[in-house]
């Protein structure tokens, strides 16, 4: 009886799951791009939350500014919280960047000043969530 029970919750939890989710970002789950600053190099989505990374080239600096625009489920800006890039790019160099709250974005400032292939992984925390995102970037 228990072991039947146990089935019938787990079914109901995942047949609810599947409703809810979709209905989180609306039928069509392209975000919407005008409003953020700079190019976009790529776009994922963890657990409920969607993710815009953009990045600025600084004329006249020997570095570029990445930022990741954070929507949640409801299609709210994360505005505040904690995020961090560990960046692993050519010849095993390595950055850490603690990105600072910038209106609907968090941004910080990155060197990709050689070619190559980089990883960018992306650590988000705020309010009683954690979560990480990582995606291959390059520079030719």
């Amino acid at each position: 009886m228990k072991w039947a029970m146990n089935g019938i919750l787990t079914s109901v939890f995942f047949i609810s799951f599947l409703y809810c989710v979709p209905s989180a970002y609306g039928s069509d789950t392209k975000m919407d791009h005008s409003t953020h600053t700079g190019k976009k190099i790529h776009e994922s989505v963890v657990r409920e939350f969607r993710l815009a990374y953009h990045l600025l080239e600084l004329p006249g600096n020997d570095f570029h500014h990445l930022m990741v625009y954070i929507i949640d489920g409801q299609g709210n800006y994360v505005t505040e919280g904690k995020v961090g890039y560990l960046i692993e790019g050519p010849g095993g160099s390595k950055q850490k960047v603690m990105a600072e709250s910038m209106g609907t974005a968090f941004g910080g400032n990155v060197n990709f000043n050689k070619s190559g292939n980089y990883i960018i992984k992306t650590k988000a925390v705020f309010d009683d969530v954690k979560f990480l995102d990582k995606f291959n970037f390059e520079i030719k």
